[in-house]
């Protein structure tokens, strides 16, 4: 009797290993699950973020895309009055001889003429090419 009471015991102690590994086997793969699930519930928070930080960088740079479109119309219709500009601006020049005596005694200024060359050579009055002469000598000092 003696050896069925330790054979006994060692089918008791082994069913208590086995159940007591069982548990053990368990709680560690619930545990595992947990840190699974945790990780999956942190990527999934990234992931929402990354969305929503790409869907306002996208918003800004379509912004940005219709600034630039908006900018670049805008400077398209600034160098066309410009250019317009400049045709009215020749027109009045060549229709305009007064205009060109002026120009003329300008040059004429810059390149080192006196008041009585400008009297002679631009038929300006004596008060007009000195009124040339000061304004020159002001745009060389600013």
């Amino acid at each position: 009797m003696a050896i069925l009471d330790y054979l006994a015991y060692i089918t008791l102690a082994i069913t208590i290993c086995t159940f007591l590994y069982a548990v053990v086997a368990i709680a560690m793969e619930r545990r595992a699950r947990q840190k699974l699930e945790q990780k999956f519930q942190n990527a999934e928070i990234l992931l929402r973020a990354f969305r929503k930080q790409n869907d306002s960088i996208t918003k800004q740079f379509n912004e940005l895309r219709t600034g630039v479109i908006s900018m670049s119309q805008k400077v398209t219709q600034l160098a066309q009055e410009m250019q317009e500009i400049e045709a009215r601006q020749q027109d009045a020049q060549r229709n305009d001889p007064e205009g060109r005596l002026y120009s003329r005694a300008s040059k004429m200024v810059q390149l080192g003429a006196d008041i009585e060359e400008l009297m002679t050579e631009c038929e300006l009055p004596k008060a007009e090419a000195e009124l040339l002469m000061n304004l020159q000598k002001r745009m060389r000092n600013s």
